[in-house]
C-alpha cells in the first residue's frame, strides 16, 4: 500500500504545472545570466552591456526557485487542468490576426494596423461595447505611437498615412 501511495505522489509532482513552469523560467533565467556575463559585466561604477541582464537573470532564477520550492511543498494544478476549457478557435483567430498584422505593418502602417487589430480583437474575439472598443483602440494606438515616435524617437512605418504624419 505504501509503495502505491509513493508512486501516486511522484506522479503528482511530475504532473505539477507550477513545477514545470518554475523549471522553465529557471532555465530562461540561467540563460539570461550566461548571456549577461558573455556581454560583459563591467564594474559597479561603470557597468558593461551585460550588467542589467546578469542581475535580471539572477532575479528570474530566484523567483523561479521560489515557485519550484512552493510547488514541491504544497503542489499545484496538473498540466492537463491548465488547458481545460481553452477556447481554441479564439486562440487561433488571435494568432492569425497577429500574422496579418505583421504582414501588413510595413505597407499599411503602424496606426491603421494597430487600430484595426485592436478593434477586431475587441469586437469579435472578446467583445466589449462598440464605443468602449473605439475609445480604447484610439487612445491606446495614439498613446503608444506618441510614446514611441515623440518621446523615444523610434521611427514607425507611416504606410498609407505617409503624407499626413
Amino acid at each position: 500500500m505504501a509503495a502505491g501511495a509513493a508512486g501516486a505522489e511522484e506522479d503528482d509532482v511530475i504532473r505539477n504545472s507550477e513545477l514545470w513552469g518554475g523549471l522553465f523560467w529557471l532555465a530562461i533565467g540561467a540563460y539570461v545570466i550566461w548571456a549577461g556575463r558573455d556581454m560583459g559585466l563591467g564594474r559597479l561604477n561603470e557597468p558593461g552591456s551585460g550588467f542589467a541582464f546578469y542581475w535580471i537573470g539572477i532575479l528570474m532564477c530566484a523567483f523561479a526557485l521560489a515557485i519550484v520550492g512552493q510547488a514541491l511543498i504544497s503542489g499545484g494544478p496538473t498540466l492537463a487542468s491548465l488547458w481545460a476549457g481553452t477556447r481554441w478557435r479564439k486562440v487561433l483567430l488571435v494568432v492569425a490576426l497577429l500574422l496579418v498584422y505583421g504582414v501588413g505593418f510595413q505597407v499599411v502602417g503602424f496606426i491603421p494596423c494597430t487600430l484595426a487589430l485592436l478593434l477586431v480583437l475587441m469586437w469579435f474575439v472578446d467583445p466589449v461595447r462598440w464605443w468602449l472598443a473605439v475609445l480604447i483602440a484610439v487612445v491606446a494606438t495614439m498613446g503608444v505611437w506618441a510614446a514611441l515616435t515623440k518621446w523615444l524617437k523610434i521611427q514607425l512605418p507611416a504606410g498609407i498615412l505617409r503624407g499626413i504624419l
